[in-house]
């Protein structure tokens, strides 16, 4: 088996942190024979205050909140649209619909011939070597 030249660090270093996270994790259990603590609960005094809300929002707050996460959210997905619609766009699949003056199609062409007429040279020069 063999190893790539970082690997060895990486497991001394997996093995550090583990050999340093078994101590903390013994720490955290219970000594033996040591007296437990009681569990004390504290009751909560009633406020003489006479306040019953629990001190969450009002429900214009709530709906002032909803609001604008839908707008926001309707802001996101119409930048998102225009963007996609813009490259669309720009990144057409095989050039536009009507070329300009038909250059580049008697190009391709042309290009097209050179390449034929080089293949059907090198095969001949291949039979040729025979």
């Amino acid at each position: 088996m063999r190893f790539r030249p970082g690997s060895q660090i990486v497991a001394a270093a997996l093995v550090l942190v583990l050999c340093l996270a078994a101590p903390a994790a013994a720490q955290q259990s219970p000594t033996l024979g040591a007296p437990t603590q009681p569990n004390v609960t504290v009751q909560p005094q009633p406020t003489s205050t006479g306040s019953t809300g629990g001190g969450g929002l009002k429900t214009w707050q709530q709906a002032l909140i909803f609001g604008a996460g839908i707008i926001l959210l309707g802001g996101i997905a119409v930048a998102i649209l225009s963007d996609a619609r813009e490259r669309g766009g720009r990144v057409g699949h095989g050039g536009p619909a009507t070329e300009p003056a038909g250059a580049t199609h008697r190009h391709r062409q042309q290009s097209k011939q050179r390449a034929r007429a080089k293949a059907k040279a090198a095969r001949a020069q291949r039979r040729k070597n025979r």
